[in-house]
């Protein structure tokens, strides 16, 4: 089943706009609504720059398309000499997206324009796009794919991180008055007693009460934080208080649950600005908080000689190693991370510290282990500005790490702490459990963050993704609560020294191991 253009034209009713349209003023709109979409797309290139996945810049393409071709057509067919060039004019699809556009410049934080769901049949909830774990977009499971015979349906603005879904249908009330009276249901202004019973006939075979039914069936079948997503219906030409047996299927459709939204509802669209820009689609970054947990991953991305110079690839390299090095010719990441731990409290985990410890003590050049010392060990001896200093001169990107970038980094003990002030209780047992789909030191990490409210800054996609879906299983964790992570496209390992090689090791601790050691140094040379 297809209902992508189910109520989306006015060819689709068979209703062509009225005789006289000018086409000139059309066109003049379709130009301007084309202008909007690639303000939009500036927007998203701005505000996704360096995020994890791509998908998000380009969440408005297939509208975009649909308008350009509107576009085109209206160009060809003004002053056109076909005699059918008037009859295309007069039924554009134009005011069915400009509709579109004004619902979602009536939304706030969009994940998706005009874009394919699957319609069932449904074995279970499926996932749905949209933001689950904090500032995290995922893609969901809901696009159709190649072999399911076009069982999809198109939603026209997902919004609200997800959690709402709206249709738009530019059915009018005349076409919808036509569509009672071929039913049988339209009751005409007879003084017959049993015409007061009109609101209690059955509107299922209404075209327009279909749609609604259809699209609640397919919203019930997917989730989105563990909930399905709100249906909307949009019906910017249909007005309501005009006629009785409109407003009676209008509530026939509310009565399942669908929101619908009519003209004569709509808050008319605020001109396209920064502000609105900003409020229908934010920055993924505007939530994170003021302190910041740092994960293994983004300490050994600090630490990589890959991260801070232009390596020269060896035979002994491996594959990882090589691939990285690719990556960050291409799209250096210290400029990235920097910019977003900036002006932030930084802390750690002991169990990442330790991690890091592990990794470059067992496998780091003196480089990498200088910075890692830089990153974690406090040293009287060293000025905040020395620091700083020590660590520009130990990367090719100097410039991009600020002067203001807190270091050391703060390791927390977080087990101590949990254990004296009873913080494990405030994550219940359940979604305790949901971490252990990670592997340590990553769940103690994801796990500290969330029990205290922090955004876990991290370079493990995959574990994110891990994350998110085992969360899924989990009803009673609800739309709220969810962890806040921040999540980098790649990570960077060390460069590190050929196995064998007896280069001479620099054992520094990491952390402060003024009294004992707690970085794990002496644990893993006691032998």
């Amino acid at each position: 089943m297809t209902i992508d253009t189910v109520h989306s034209s006015n060819s689709d009713h068979g209703e062509p706009a009225p005789i006289g349209l000018d086409a000139g003023d059309v066109l003049l709109k379709a130009n301007k609504l084309q202008a909007e979409l690639e303000q939009f797309a500036e927007h998203l290139a701005d505000v996704y720059k360096g995020y994890f996945q791509e998908f998000p810049q380009h969440m408005h393409v297939s509208f975009y398309h649909d308008v350009l071709s509107e576009v085109e057509v209206l160009t060809k067919d003004i002053g056109s000499e076909d005699p059918l060039a008037a009859h295309r004019i007069s039924s554009s699809n134009f005011p069915y997206l400009q509709a579109v556009w004004d619902t979602a410049k009536n939304s706030k934080n969009i994940v998706k324009l005009r874009h394919p769901v699957f319609s069932g049949p449904f074995k279970r909830r499926i996932l749905a796009p949209g933001i689950r774990v904090k500032d995290i977009m995922s893609q969901g499971g809901s696009e159709p794919k190649r072999n399911q015979n076009g069982r999809s349906a198109r939603i026209d603005v997902i919004c609200d991180g997800g959690l709402t879904w709206y249709k738009v249908s530019t059915i009018t009330n005349r076409r919808l008055l036509f569509d009672l009276a071929k039913e049988a249901v339209y009751c005409g202004e007879s003084d017959d007693s049993e015409s007061d019973n009109c609101a209690a006939h059955d509107f299922s075979d209404i075209p327009l009460a279909k749609l609604a039914r259809t699209l609640k069936t397919i919203a019930e079948g997917h989730q989105i934080r563990n909930i399905s997503p709100t249906l909307g219906l949009v019906l910017p030409r249909i007005f309501e208080g005009e006629h009785a047996e409109i407003d009676d299927i209008i509530k026939f459709c509310r009565d399942m649950g669908v929101k619908v939204v009519c003209g004569n509802a709509m808050t008319p669209p605020l001109p396209l600005s920064k502000d609105l820009l900003h409020e229908m689609v934010p920055s993924p970054s505007r939530s994170i908080t003021a302190e910041l947990n740092i994960d293994t991953s983004v300490l050994v991305a600090l630490t990589s000689d890959i991260s801070h110079f232009q390596v020269t690839k060896q035979p002994w390299f491996g594959q990882s190693q090589k691939d990285h090095i690719d990556l960050e010719a291409n799209d250096p990441l210290i400029p990235k991370l920097c910019s977003l731990l900036s002006h932030h409290v930084l802390v750690c985990t002991r169990e990442a510290a330790r991690s890091l410890a592990r990794i470059v003590h067992t496998m780091g050049t003196a480089g990498e282990n200088t910075r890692a010392h830089l990153l974690l060990t406090p040293d009287d001896s060293l000025t905040h500005e020395q620091r700083i200093d020590k660590l520009r001169a130990l990367s090719i990107h100097g410039d991009s790490i600020p002067s203001h970038l807190q270091l050391p980094i703060q390791v927390v003990d977080f087990e101590t702490k949990s254990n004296e002030n009873g913080c494990r209780e405030n994550l219940d047992t359940p979604y305790h459990e949901a971490l252990e789909v990670l592997a340590q030191p990553g769940r103690s990490v994801f796990y500290s963050g969330w029990i205290k409210g922090l955004t876990t800054v991290t370079c493990n996609v995959l574990a994110v993704k891990q994350l998110e879906k085992r969360l899924e299983e989990f009803p009673t964790l609800g739309p709220s609560g969810w962890p806040s992570i921040w999540a980098f496209s790649s990570s960077r390992p060390l460069v590190g020294v050929p196995k064998g090689s007896n280069e001479e090791r620099t054992r520094k601790h990491i952390g402060d191991c003024a009294l004992a050691c707690i970085c794990g140094l002496e644990d893993f040379y006691a032998s």
